[in-house]
């Protein structure tokens, strides 16, 4: 079960109810933990069923779980396993789960039923993301096999491959493909890998267009570990598509207890021009980014030797706006389509979080 999180000066917003009876504006100066729920392991999925107003995650005991808002009580309820490791990613479209993970696969699954609908061998190497391009026609997907993969995202047939990120370190170790993102046009597609590489792609005919290097987010290691570490580990183009957010972790001083700040870079991705960098002393790396759509506003949350983090950043003045503690390191969230509550999942599994700004219209 939900258990709702004790708030002495803010009231608590019920779970995917409300927003009617008491507008509120997004203050993230007021961001209070208003409702969580654990579950085994570790959480690194998450999609919102928007029109149901569900919830689905998944992660280290490679199982689906949901959790029904409209409920007067929600609770967390294990719904399927399909996969047969870590499941990385979920992406929620028409009624179907799509998901990716360890196993090297993309799977399809019935939300109502829980019944396999699709399963395909889809990359050499763990599959870390997806993504659906606008319009729910297509799927991207990213897998250390370096490989970009465009879908078709009802039939699953491969519609495109995109090689160009470099499938060793410099120093000749293994590297990674962390992250996809797409321009909210769905013209373009970004990705990004652990040495600090965003290749932009040109979706309808595979050119790539752009390319941004952004090494702080990289650090190897040639004493201690001997080792490469960090890495691009999230991706988000603004919602006018003309910037793009990248977030991970700044230069590791500390390998043993992967100790580095938590950063976010902004890039011009059309020029390749590096235009505002959102960088703490608190220590963890931000597992994902978005922008606020309504709002010159950065989001990003993570987790490290600092604990558990959830930041926001004005992009216009340039500074930190706020940062909130959450229960565990966070894994990805979601805004809801009001875009003032935040749904995210982690090592304390699903929590929500009330922006309880002054309600709409009060003096």
């Amino acid at each position: 079960m939900l258990k709702e999180e004790k708030e002495k000066t803010h009231p608590v917003v019920p779970l995917g109810k409300g927003d009617k009876e008491n507008p509120m504006t997004f203050d993230p100066t007021k961001a209070k933990l208003s409702a969580s729920c654990e579950v085994p392991g570790i959480l690194f999925g998450l999609c919102h069923d928007t029109q149901g107003n569900k919830l689905y995650a998944a992660g280290t005991d490679w199982s689906v779980y949901c959790v029904d808002l409209n409920a007067e009580k929600p609770t967390v309820e294990k719904r399927w396993t399909h996969h047969e490791n870590y499941v990385s990613a979920l992406a929620f479209l028409d009624g179907v789960i799509i998901s990716s993970g360890f196993d090297r696969r993309i799977i399809w699954t019935s939300a109502d039923t829980g019944e396999l609908v699709r399963k395909l061998e889809a990359h050499d190497g763990w599959i870390r993301d997806l993504a659906v391009f606008p319009g729910g026609e297509r799927l991207a997907s990213v897998g250390d096999d370096m490989l970009v993969k465009i879908w078709d995202a009802k039939t699953g047939d491969l519609i495109k491959t995109l090689d160009g990120h470099d499938q060793k370190t410099p120093q000749g170790y293994a590297t990674a493909l962390y992250a996809v993102a797409i321009t909210p046009d769905g013209k373009h597609i970004a990705s990004g890998d652990r040495i600090g590489k965003v290749l932009i792609w040109e979706t309808d005919s595979g050119k790539q267009v752009s390319e941004i290097h952004a090494p702080t987010f990289y650090t190897y290691d040639p004493q201690k570990r001997v080792r490469s570490i960090g890495g691009i580990r999230s991706l988000a183009f603004s919602p006018d598509g003309l910037s793009l957010a990248i977030a991970g972790v700044g230069t590791v001083t500390n390998v043993d207890g992967f100790v580095g700040p938590c950063r976010v870079e902004l890039w011009d991705w059309q020029t390749s021009k590096h235009t505002f960098t959102a960088q703490d002393k608190h220590k963890a790396i931000l597992n994902h980014v978005a922008f606020h759509p309504n709002e010159s506003l950065v989001i990003a949350a993570g987790g490290g030797d600092s604990g558990g983090i959830l930041a926001f950043w004005d992009t216009k003045k340039e500074q930190l706006i706020h940062k909130a503690k959450p229960k565990g390191h966070l894994q990805q969230f979601a805004l809801d389509p009001s875009a003032k509550h935040l749904h995210a999942v982690g090592h304390g599994g699903f929590q929500t979080w009330t922006m309880s700004g002054v309600p709409e219209g009060s003096p």
